[in-house]
């Protein structure tokens, strides 16, 4: 009974993310290793015979299209500087926080999990992209299905 809760949180941040007036369309990428030679040291693979710690390591890579959705900026507050002029101010990180859905639901076909290290566009219009990646996905519920937001930061060598 107590999972019928985080079920209906779920669908319901679904619902607003879809229908919220200051959502965007985006879309996701996975990155991709395009490597040639397997050359591995104890099953981990290698460049130049050093060990590869992560995909961060790579120099040949390319991005996947994982499918379309919808974000929704999910800033908590926080003070920050003001402008000279005291019209807006110059915000306090360089991360920001989305929520996140998929064009399809969970388990339809073209459903997709969102995971560390995928990048995501704002679709700002048919010409202008904004590249965030995903650093962290974070929950504010310890009860799963968890409700999750996603900690983002801006990649502008990205852009489109």
């Amino acid at each position: 009974m107590l999972t019928n809760v985080p079920k209906a949180i779920n669908r319901m941040a679904r619902n607003i993310v879809i229908n919220h007036p200051n959502s965007f369309e985006c879309q996701l990428y996975r990155k991709s290793v395009n490597r040639t030679n397997e050359s591995t040291v104890s099953g981990m693979p290698t460049i130049g015979g050093l060990g590869v710690i992560s995909a961060e390591d790579e120099e040949d890579i390319s991005y996947d299209f994982l499918g379309s959705g919808y974000a929704l900026q999910a800033e908590p507050f926080s003070p920050s500087s003001m402008m000279e002029r005291q019209d807006a101010n110059n915000g306090f990180a360089n991360e920001f926080r989305f929520l996140i859905e998929p064009e399809q639901p969970t388990g339809a076909e073209g459903s997709f999990m969102i995971k560390k290290g995928d990048v995501m566009l704002i679709v700002i219009s048919d010409e202008v992209r904004l590249a965030y990646e995903i650093v962290e996905p974070e929950t504010v519920m310890n009860i799963s299905p968890f409700a999750m937001r996603y900690v983002t930061n801006r990649r502008g060598d990205l852009d489109i």
